[in-house]
């Protein structure tokens, strides 16, 4: 006895019966036609309905009568048209809710835009950050807030003087010192003070009312390429280049703007 035709497999029919199911609503619709005519369709559908079972009167009357189209391109039109429609009458639909209600929802869009901005400002543009070291005391003192820069410095570059933030052996520690030596610079210490390419370089921050502690000793150097030179304007407590090494200029993270809080308080 011949045996007789193969079963089709299980696959191929889940398979076909997930496609049947998913082209059901256009087939219903009188939907038919290449995938730029199914595609459009979809997008005509969530802009009319949304979550919801049923859209507005003109959107719905555009679904129905989307299958009267005639190739992709008449497609396309008439959904885009639909979009218009579904937008205007979400719009209306907006104008009718009660005043109050309307008032309250433009506040907590303008809130959680703001709260969103801000959170934006604060992590990529413009960081508050607290003191917790005395190393560039009198100018920021422990609990002082100050504002760090974490754009515009990489356009406009750092000089000498400028405090910046810095990552250095702990990458998730950040240290913040003032440059005293860009590349090219050489620097050395003769009677406690800096001197900066034979120069002695004027530093009116350092402590003025005890001036033993702003003594600076430190070792010769000349600044290679992609390296700064930093120091804490409190010398004695201050760990900076004369402990820790020069800095790669690729670890600046920040520039310090200045400080905002305590207000009121001078700056050397």
């Amino acid at each position: 006895m011949s045996a007789g035709p193969e079963p089709v497999s299980a696959v191929n029919s889940a398979g076909s019966a997930d496609e049947r199911s998913e082209g059901a609503p256009m087939r219903a619709a009188g939907v038919t036609g290449g995938w730029v005519r199914r595609l459009a369709y979809r997008v005509l559908v969530a802009a009319v309905r949304g979550r919801r079972e049923q859209g507005g009167e003109w959107g719905e009357a555009t679904l129905a009568e989307f299958a009267e189209t005639k190739g992709s391109a008449e497609a396309v039109r008439w959904a885009a048209g639909g979009l218009r429609v579904a937008r205007m009458e979400r719009q209306a639909k907006r104008r009718e809710l009660p005043r109050l209600v309307r008032i309250r929802r433009v506040a907590v869009w303008t809130v959680l835009v703001g709260v969103l901005g801000g959170l934006a400002v604060d992590r990529w543009v413009l960081t508050v950050n607290v003191v917790v070291t005395g190393s560039m005391e009198p100018t920021y003192q422990i609990l002082d807030r100050h504002l760090t820069d974490r754009i515009a410095y990489r356009m406009t570059g750092v000089e000498n003087g400028d405090v910046v933030e810095f990552r250095h052996g702990d990458r998730d520690v950040r240290r913040f010192l003032r440059i005293v030596g860009m590349p090219g610079d050489a620097i050395e210490c003769r009677d406690g003070a800096v001197w900066r390419n034979g120069i002695m370089v004027n530093e009116p921050y350092l402590l003025r009312e005890a001036p033993e502690e702003s003594d600076t000793i430190c070792t010769p150097v000349a600044i290679p390429e992609g390296k700064v030179y930093v120091l804490g304007d409190h010398r004695t407590v201050a760990q900076d280049s004369r402990e820790l090494g020069l800095i790669d200029e690729d670890d600046i993270t920040g520039r310090i703007v200045g400080r905002i809080w305590p207000i009121g308080r001078d700056s050397p």
